[in-house]
């Protein structure tokens, strides 16, 4: 990394995020240099720390800990935590319990989730744990190749990461010093896309990070209009990116993409490594389990709990970040033995619920829709809502009032409902754009439903579950 960058600039500028920086990257490199058993009693030490500051100075886990006969010397980074499940709710309804008692209020600082699938939760972070995620992040940039102080365009979504009228030390500071150029995508459109492209052009980035599908978006416009500059580095997040996202975007800049995972919650967790077999998580920062609830075409489902390494304001311990995810365990050829993930389904309430019980993936339902968006000619963005287990209604975008539009929409609904082995009540809308959430993030299927069971398990073990559960949550149809 720029060592102007990690040592000066940084820690002067945003002191609030990197102050320290050089020796929080240090010792994340050095423990990436050790060796496997080295670097499992390093986690083991770190779980058995927060277990015991948790247990020590939090009243909530306090009582978990008692009530489940558990002391904070009995967790192993080998075996599951005896614990129950922190969920958002708990988040929601305990806050003052779940916070440590050893830090006072202006030693916090405050954020919240993305509220994609329910109102945003609020939760604190101590501020040397707000430090050591953003060194982890600047970490995994680098497994990519992005280093601090690259020149990057950032795609992204979400308002509140953005400065709608930046002062001109904020552009000094960002643009000149930072070298990264924002480009604000809440919505998208050719002319919009059009803007993206000019502003690629003229700066030129090695860098690009975005969300998923506003790279999938710019890519699509990219390939119709042509590029010159090609970046260095491709980076993608917060969204889920498909087999079919992948080839896209890596056949118009002729670079491998890296995909990172993380969220509002936890921070940025795992990335790809250099041979893209799967998103590795970084235990200096976590420890996850696994819990495993139901089977895919393409291996067990498991819902993924973290346990936060880094957060000692307000502790997060065996957290349901409401994903889903399939294993690698095959040895990835990098050499690290970190947890692996195959593939992230997404959320599991994130899908079409049926009236018995059953579900079908909202991951599913958008990779049936990629290949079937191969062939259309009018129809180019597509969501759908369930308004009922009878009815769901079904929002597109029209790229090009060809005839076949009719014949292409009941060819979808004929597809979700074989999908499904359940005929729906459908009910059509055509509109300009498909809106994003307040997240940023774009999803392909939404729930009315008065009582949606996020934890629902049979959804995923349905027999009628199609191939290619690897897709993204929003659909772009090709062109």
């Amino acid at each position: 990394m720029s060592k102007f960058h990690t040592h000066f600039l940084l820690p002067f500028a945003v002191p609030e995020r990197h102050a320290g920086l050089p020796g929080r990257l240090r010792e994340i490199q050095k423990f990436e240099r050790m060796s496997e058993q080295q670097q499992r009693e390093v986690q083991q030490q770190r779980l058995s720390r927060i277990l015991e500051h948790s247990y020590r100075t939090v009243p909530y886990y306090r009582k978990q800990f008692d009530a489940a006969d558990f002391h904070p010397s009995h967790g192993r980074v080998d075996q599951p935590l005896p614990l129950p499940i922190l969920t958002r709710d708990d988040l929601r309804q305990r806050t003052e319990e779940l916070l440590s008692n050893s830090y006072k209020q202006a030693d916090l600082r405050t954020s919240a989730t993305g509220g994609t699938t329910s109102t945003p939760v609020r939760f604190c972070r101590d501020l040397e744990g707000l430090r050591n995620k953003t060194a982890l992040q600047l970490q995994l940039n680098s497994w990519a190749g992005y280093e601090a102080g690259d020149s990057v365009m950032t795609l992204w979504g979400a308002h509140r990461d953005l400065l709608m009228a930046p002062s001109w030390r904020w552009r000094l500071y960002e643009e000149v010093l930072m070298r990264c150029v924002s480009a604000p995508s809440g919505f998208i459109n050719e002319e919009i896309l059009e803007r993206f492209r000019q502003r690629y052009e003229k700066h030129r980035p090695k860098v690009l990070y975005a969300y998923t599908n506003v790279l999938v978006a710019f890519a699509s416009y990219l390939k119709k209009h042509g590029l010159q500059h090609r970046p260095k580095v491709l980076i993608v997040t917060a969204e889920l990116l498909s087999e079919p996202s992948r080839k896209l975007i890596e056949s118009v800049f002729d670079v491998p993409v890296f995909n990172h995972y993380g969220s509002r919650d936890v921070g940025m967790i795992s990335s790809e490594c250099s041979y893209h077999t799967g998103l590795h998580f970084h235990p200096w920062g976590c420890y996850v389990e696994f819990d495993r609830i139901g089977d895919t075409p393409d291996g067990p489902a498991y819902r993924l709990l973290v346990t936060d390494l880094l957060n000692y304001g307000q502790p997060f311990i065996r957290y349901d970040t409401g994903d889903c995810v399939t294993l690698n365990n095959r040895d990835c050829s990098c050499g690290r033995w970190f947890p692996q993930v195959g593939q992230i389904l997404g959320r599991v309430a994130d899908g079409l619920e049926l009236a018995d019980g059953g579900i079908v993936p909202g991951v599913s339902v958008g990779n049936h829709m990629s290949q079937m968006g191969q062939t259309f000619r009018a129809i180019s963005q597509v969501q759908f809502v369930q308004k009922s287990h009878e009815h769901l209604h079904l929002r597109y975008v029209v790229k090009d009032e060809h005839p076949s539009a009719r014949e292409e929409l009941k060819s979808i609904c004929s597809a979700i409902d074989s999908l499904a082995n359940h005929p729906f009540n459908w009910t059509l809308e055509k509109v300009a754009n498909i809106p994003r959430e307040r997240s940023g993030k774009i999803r392909l299927c939404m729930s009315e439903l008065h009582t949606p069971d996020s934890s629902l398990a049979k959804p995923l073990q349905s027999q009628n579950l199609r191939e290619g559960i690897t897709c993204s949550s929003f659909v772009d149809l090709p062109s």
